[in-house]
């Protein structure tokens, strides 16, 4: 016997007392997979991709010291600035990307928080490329749809990444920071005026 010198009845009342522990642990995990299963995948409506100064793709030199004010093309809501992004109405496709992704960088002043969505009506044909796994995305459904940024505490902070649009079109996007109302904005894509 492997418990030899110890009481069968012993064992039985040591077993007995573990078992609210095990039943315990069990619904702790069923729990968590639950949760994690109703939070979506990173990137969705309801699990946002975080991007911040540690985790972001790429550091720039001068990025530390430089300042960027805003110009007329910009789009520019709350700490976040997306420079040139409101003159793609009136360019062609091909200036800014190929394979239906564009590129286009997201500056987010020192310290802030912005969270940039697209709606579900337009996942199938719009999505966002700010994070590495998303980059990967063979269709705007692949693509993140909501990304949420952090500035770096002491400087204003470039993230690398751009829009994954299927056709020209009007998209629109949401805007939340903490504290304040939601902003909706529609951004043409090589689709003339929305």
């Amino acid at each position: 016997m492997i418990f030899k010198g110890v009481r069968r009845g012993s064992i039985w009342a040591a077993l007995v007392a573990l078992l609210p522990s095990l039943t315990a642990c069990a619904a702790g995990e069923a729990d968590a997979r639950t949760a994690a299963q109703t939070s979506g995948r990173p990137g969705s409506l309801e699990n946002p991709r975080v991007l911040n100064c540690a985790n972001r793709n790429g550091e720039f030199a001068g990025e530390k010291t430089a300042s960027r004010a805003a110009a007329p093309d910009d789009l520019v809501v709350g700490p976040l600035l997306i420079p040139g992004l409101l003159a793609w109405g009136e360019a062609r496709a091909e200036q800014y990307g190929s394979d239906h992704k564009f590129k286009v960088g997201a500056l987010v002043r020192k310290g802030k928080t912005i969270t940039v969505s697209i709606p579900a009506k337009f996942h199938d044909s719009a999505g966002l490329l700010y994070s590495e796994p998303s980059r990967n995305a063979r269709t705007p459904a692949e693509a993140d749809h909501s990304v949420s940024f952090t500035a770096c505490s002491d400087h204003d902070t470039i993230f690398v990444g751009g829009f994954y649009v299927k056709e020209p079109r009007c998209v629109p996007l949401e805007f939340r920071v903490p504290g304040e109302p939601v902003v909706r904005r529609e951004v043409s894509f090589f689709n003339g005026a929305c």
